[in-house]
């Protein structure tokens, strides 16, 4: 299987996972993660009144051609969630994880998530996809988020 081509995958997000709660305060971990495809425009609709937007995103990541931070590497959630030391990897959770479009470096929760959410255009995972491969590890992963 071919990587997908890099100008089709000009964006870079930045990806917070929830790490846990201490005192009522959420802690993240940030990753930043280049060469992704984001489809903006996801679900609008030209209708009779105009163009419709769910605001929604969608994301194809090729697992093959990316960078991130310290060269951290894909865990599917429950693999991600059952270790200790999360410094190495990163993961897509639907529950708590949240990304912004462009390198973003501020840090939780010295800003809040809902602070971020204002200051970039961010979006809270709504779904994530991993197609099976023949390797038996995940190869691309689909996500979408809102």
């Amino acid at each position: 299987m071919k990587i997908i081509s890099r100008r089709a995958r000009p964006y870079d997000i930045t990806l917070y996972n929830y790490i846990s709660t201490v005192n009522g305060v959420a802690s993240y971990q940030r990753t930043l993660v280049k060469r992704v495809s984001l489809d903006l425009a996801y679900q609008q609709r030209l209708s009779q009144r105009g163009v419709t937007t769910s605001n929604e995103v969608s994301m194809m990541i090729d697992l093959r051609d990316i960078e991130t931070t310290s060269n951290r590497t894909f865990l599917i959630y429950d693999a991600w969630n059952s270790i200790t030391d999360k410094t190495a990897y990163f993961t897509f959770n639907t529950k708590y994880d949240f990304f912004v479009v462009g390198e973003a470096t501020e840090t939780l929760p010295e800003e809040t998530k809902t602070d971020m959410l204002k200051k970039y255009r961010g979006y809270s995972i709504t779904s994530v996809g991993i197609p099976a491969s023949n390797s038996g590890t995940p190869i691309i992963i689909q996500v979408t988020g809102k």
